[in-house]
């Protein structure tokens, strides 16, 4: 006979097989979903989750008729993070002050004064304030077809931060532009000195509280006013009101494949080279090397949609020293190499179809 404590370590032969049966059904449990996030991962950073049919409307952008759900300013603390989470409303976001890190899908950005991002619907992304000076953003949440969600204006769950919770019959549609048929939001610019349709897109939050009859439609008005002048600039970034600015920019878009010496146009314009790159940054947001580089992306956007030439020779028509320098600068300003955005265009295009 065994004593109590004898009895204590001994382990029945039924118990230890069901033990054992229930460890190795936890592995392969575990297996199996280690197995299901290898397959998925790249969906899950996108934003794009197995199984989740997001609505996509194609419309011309003058159908849009825009209902903002919500508005505010957020200070982050420093080293603050927020994030992974998943919007269920178009989002727009524009860094007041400060700085830090906007990661979008699988991108990475920079995020500092002045630039002003677009996430998707079902797009992940997350936050990092800088640890000294940490940014302060502005949000404006809005439906681009006024009634694709049951979600009403100052609901506070716009995004969702646990995956497998968010549900597509919330979100707002996504749209897809037929008419300008290359019309895409990026995801980030820097907004321009004096961009009268950013003080359009500040008063969409400062008048959101309002509680007035008129305010959807004021709110309608004031938002459109903002995206009108924001694709506008999208379309033509080039239009600074400074003339000897202008006049710069003017050459930079005829000389695509020159290079670019700011000491030799401090010296035509009779400044010193320091305020030369003073007034270019405060005209456009941008260094002249910076708008120079977007220029010629620009138009290496043109020889992508318009002609069959290989990017080789685009880079070299354009004259980068090196295609794969070319494809580098491409996919850091666009988010997507030259042939990725040369089959995007293409597989939309009606011709093609």
């Amino acid at each position: 006979m065994l004593d109590p404590l004898q009895r204590a370590h001994v382990v029945h032969p039924l118990l230890l097989f069901h033990k054992i049966h229930l460890t190795k059904k936890r592995l392969k449990l575990a297996l199996a979903c280690g197995i299901l996030f290898a397959r998925f991962k790249d969906s899950f950073l996108r934003g794009v989750t197995p199984n989740m049919p997001m609505q996509i409307q194609h419309i011309a952008f003058h159908d849009i008729r825009s209902r903002v759900l919500g508005a505010d300013v957020y200070p982050f603390r420093p080293r603050a993070k927020i994030g992974p989470r998943l919007p269920y409303a178009h989002t727009f976001i524009y860094i007041k002050s400060g700085r830090g890190m906007l990661t979008i899908g699988q991108s990475e950005h920079r995020a500092e004064p002045h630039d002003l991002f677009y996430i998707e619907p079902g797009t992940v992304h997350s936050f990092a304030a800088d640890s000294q000076d940490p940014m302060v953003h502005a949000s404006v949440y809005v439906d681009l077809l006024w009634s694709t969600t049951p979600k009403l204006k100052g609901d506070k769950r716009l995004n969702e931060y646990r995956f497998e919770a968010y549900d597509p019959e919330l979100s707002v549609d996504k749209v897809r532009f037929t008419t300008p048929p290359t019309l895409v939001f990026p995801a980030k610019i820097v907004v321009p000195a004096q961009a009268e349709w950013l003080d359009a897109y500040l008063s969409v939050i400062r008048e959101f509280e309002s509680v007035e009859a008129t305010a959807p439609i004021r709110l309608r008005s004031l938002f459109e006013a903002f995206l009108t002048g924001f694709v506008h600039f999208l379309a033509h970034p080039f239009e600074p009101n400074d003339p000897r600015i202008r006049t710069i920019i003017t050459w930079m878009q005829t000389h695509l494949t020159d290079v670019f010496r700011p000491a030799e146009w401090a010296a035509t314009l009779n400044l010193s080279e320091a305020y030369v790159y003073e007034l270019f940054r405060k005209e456009t947001g941008d260094s002249p090397q910076q708008y120079f580089m977007r220029c010629r992306l620009e138009q290496a956007k043109t020889e992508l949609r318009e002609t069959n030439l290989s990017v080789t020779h685009i880079a070299e028509k354009l004259g980068f020293a090196s295609v794969h320098y070319f494809s580098r600068q491409f996919s850091a300003h666009m988010d997507e190499s030259p042939n990725q955005y040369r089959r995007r265009i293409r597989e939309t295009s009606y011709t093609a179809t």
